[in-house]
């Protein structure tokens, strides 16, 4: 309850301003780049925050004399396109540059070939039926044993066991806090 008198109070005391920034959009291949014009404003004015829900939130407040004062607060939704951990921001000239990279497309997987066969003698049940004839069934079971007895598929499975723990992990701290972006200034 103190908290919001004391706030009401702060909002009595001075007279807020508030704006929207001029923004431009850079778009890339690999990232796209978000330019806000802030001529008046410094480095440690600004703060940039993205939520565990993906909005990408950039605020800013600076004095203009006294009692009054410039604010804005723009807001992005960060889709799954981009690569929410690896969103940077620079404060220069009085321009923030934040830069948000796409995350890497990985091609389609390449079809394996297909698994080996093997023939079956024909019962000679039926005089009229071809001798020669073989019929193709493949031979799963010699091959799935080969594969799953393999080094390769044991280093793989730990690979994937790993990747599958590390995604998670990322997904839970995705998720469940919030991140602050660093602006750096030249």
């Amino acid at each position: 309850m103190d908290s919001k008198v004391g706030g009401t109070q702060l909002q009595k005391l001075f007279s807020y301003d508030e704006f929207e920034p001029m923004c431009t959009w850079q778009r890339e291949d690999d990232q796209d780049v978000l330019v806000l014009h802030l001529p008046e404003f410094k480095k440690d004015q600004l703060r940039i925050q993205i939520s565990n829900t993906g909005i990408l939130k950039i605020t800013g407040e600076n004095v203009i004399d006294g009692k009054r004062r410039n604010r804005f607060l723009k807001e992005i939704k960060v889709t799954k396109d981009y690569d929410s951990n690896n969103i940077h921001a620079k404060f220069s000239q009085g321009r923030l540059r934040v830069t948000m990279p796409k995350k890497v497309q990985t091609p389609p997987p390449i079809e394996s070939p297909s698994p080996p066969v093997m023939s079956l003698p024909q019962d000679n049940k039926n005089d009229n039926a071809n001798t020669n004839e073989k019929i193709v069934v493949p031979d799963i079971r010699a091959r799935v044993g080969k594969v799953l007895k393999s080094k390769e598929f044991s280093s793989v499975m730990v690979n994937v066991g790993f990747v599958a723990a590390a995604a998670f992990s990322i997904y839970v701290a995705y998720k469940y806090w919030t991140m602050y972006v660093q602006v750096d200034e030249d």
